[in-house]
């Protein structure tokens, strides 16, 4: 127990030992809910998962074997059967945990192609506009952003269709994890010394080449969605916006933070503040759902 200590700043309460921090000895006290300071407070197994503060593109992922996480991943607990290999998730065994669940059964394939869309374009537009952002610029899936994020219908769209969007989210994880052995480039930020990164994913470096090189596919992805929801849009030009929308949002974390600072805009420029331009009226991505 000696060893054992918590890493956040200790003026948060940190540097205590794991059993003396706050949340142990709630647990420690409430033996009607948890075993002892040590319990988590059960298990509830899911196969769909997502890092909680993506740096520069938010990353959902399949798990086809029960495990057990942390706080910096965030869980999706369906709410119908479901079926990834030969594991079978029935939430009625958990019912009394998540609440009403429902009669209906997705298999692995609707499964990916939910997956491919929480993936696209669309809905990282939509998280760049309703994510919490942190100081680091990080991007954060709060619970109450994820409850609210649009999502497609699976069992009414053509079955043919489906299979397609399982087909690319399996390309696109493929690529991935191929891209993954990149090599960190000379100019990576420099990782966070009290340990915070460790919580976030990183912005810049492989990461972020790594989503520069899976655009192609992306965009593949995107394609199909605007074609499941009839949608007129240039996947190429949402691309390129909602990038930018990452850009700006990490660049704000990086401007000088003082009483009288000047705009981002202005440091960039140094001709003073520019203008927003004038456009026509904006539809809201939730319109097409």
């Amino acid at each position: 127990m000696d060893e054992c200590k918590t890493r956040i700043s200790s003026t948060r309460g940190g540097g205590k030992k794991c059993n003396e921090a706050v949340a142990c000895r709630a647990r420690e006290e409430a033996r009607r809910w948890f075993y002892g300071w040590y319990d988590l407070g059960g298990y509830v197994p899911t196969p769909m998962m997502e890092i909680y503060q993506a740096g520069c593109h938010p990353q959902f992922y399949l798990v086809k074997t029960p495990l057990a996480t942390y706080h910096a991943i965030k869980t999706f607990i369906p709410r119908v059967r479901i079926r990834v290999g030969s594991w079978v998730f029935d939430p009625g065994k958990y019912e009394n945990v998540i609440g009403d669940v429902k009669d209906v059964e997705l298999d692995e394939v609707e499964v990916k192609a939910l997956l491919a869309y929480l993936n696209s374009t669309f809905n990282w537009l939509w998280l760049e506009q309703n994510g919490r952002r942190t100081g680091g610029g990080i991007l954060a899936l709060e619970v109450n952003i994820a409850e609210r994020m649009p999502i497609l219908n699976v069992k009414a769209v053509d079955r043919g269709r489906v299979e397609e969007l399982a087909r690319l989210f399996d390309e696109l994880e493929a690529e991935a994890r191929r891209l993954m052995g990149l090599k960190p480039v000379a100019d990576d930020p420099p990782g966070d010394e009290e340990g915070e990164g460790e919580e976030e994913e990183e912005v810049g470096g492989p990461k972020l080449e790594m989503f520069r090189r899976l655009r192609p596919i992306f965009e593949k992805i995107d394609s199909k969605i605007a074609e499941v929801l009839n949608i007129d849009v240039d996947v190429g030009a949402l691309w390129v916006q909602t990038w930018e929308m990452m850009e700006r949002r990490v660049k704000g974390a990086e401007r000088v933070a003082r009483p009288g600072a000047q705009p981002m805009d202005e440091e960039e420029s140094g001709k003073g503040r520019r203008r927003r331009k004038k456009g026509g009226e904006s539809v809201p991505l939730t319109s097409f759902f």
